[in-house]
């Protein structure tokens, strides 16, 4: 599907880069109408434009304050700087950016393939025993129009690719990794990676960091709760499936006082029923039951009002 050409505004650290960048627009035929060096009043008059192209340094101060200002202009945001375009080849890099464009701008505008981007988001959350759960939950569960999820499981990087073939047997949902920036489209299942941080846009694009988790958890459920109820307060939800340990337990209340849902799985019906256990103990789970009743409980009724809730087996 063909992308019309679009004005683009520049955003980056250096000359240099807005020169690349540059060349990368053009080249993927389209305009750039605007382009300017990071700095903290770099964006307090620009043009009407169709989308940005963005080339960060995600660790400086005032990059959080220049994505925030990118994300209120409502128009699609190509965040460029965590790809390693060193290592590959110019034709790659040209294909690689053009297809961004293809996913963010077509996909924020209409559809692509059928998919559009996500109205909700929910975190399917889990550790010990989690993936047989979580694989027992897709099983049972039909494509929902609107949502998409981020998979967290504790897990080894040597570990990501089993159980990535795990889910697509499992699941008609297409399973996406998280090495590049993606916009979050429905029936989509995004793997959050044990080796690094990932961000969330409030432009609904999912991008990875350079950063390492912090605390015992890779990658942690908490950080993850938290910066989706950040960005999709009422949208959103989390299941706290079989794991060790409390991760998730204390993201439980932001998530319900930002307008989000959480349920977990049973603890009866749990390999390892620590990780549920504690959530259940914040007195933030609205509804629990086995995995196979969790999914049929998300397609009927994820929006009933908790009150109206009876806990499943």
């Amino acid at each position: 599907m063909a992308v019309e050409a679009l004005k683009f505004g520049l955003l980056a650290e250096t000359a240099a880069q807005l020169n690349d960048l540059s060349e990368l627009v053009s080249k993927s035929g389209h305009q750039v109408m605007y382009a300017t060096q990071a700095s903290k009043g770099a964006l307090e008059q620009v043009p009407d434009l169709d989308a940005w192209a963005v080339r960060l340094d995600l660790q400086h101060d005032k990059s959080a304050l220049l994505i925030d200002k990118l994300e209120s202009f409502e128009v699609p945001v190509i965040y460029d700087d965590i790809e390693k375009y060193a290592e590959l080849g110019q034709s790659e890099r040209l294909k690689r950016f053009a297809a961004k464009i293809q996913l963010c701008v077509s996909g924020s505008a209409s559809s692509i393939d059928g998919y559009t981007k996500a109205d909700e988001v929910w975190v399917l959350a889990a550790s010990t025993g989690g993936p047989e759960a979580v694989c027992r939950f897709l099983k049972t569960l039909p494509e929902v129009a609107g949502v998409a999820f981020l998979y967290v499981q504790h897990l080894s990087p040597q570990t990501s690719s089993t159980l990535h073939k795990a889910l697509m047997r499992s699941t008609t949902y297409t399973v996406l990794a998280c090495e590049r920036s993606r916009p979050i489209m429905e029936k989509c299942i995004y793997v959050v990676p044990p080796e690094n941080q990932i961000e969330l846009h409030s432009t609904g694009v999912i991008s990875p960091l350079a950063d390492k988790w912090l605390g015992p958890y890779q990658p942690s459920i908490d950080q993850v709760m938290g910066k989706v109820a950040r960005n999709f307060g009422k949208r959103c939800g989390a299941i706290i499936f079989s794991g060790m340990g409390d991760d998730g337990a204390g993201s439980c209340s932001y998530m319900r006082g930002s307008g989000g849902v959480v349920w977990a799985q049973s603890p009866l019906s749990c390999a390892v029923d620590a990780m549920p256990v504690e959530a259940i103990k914040s007195g933030n789970v609205s509804y629990q039951g086995s995995p196979e009743n969790l999914a049929r409980q998300f397609v009927y009724g994820r929006h009933i009002p908790s009150n109206l809730f009876k806990k499943s087996s």
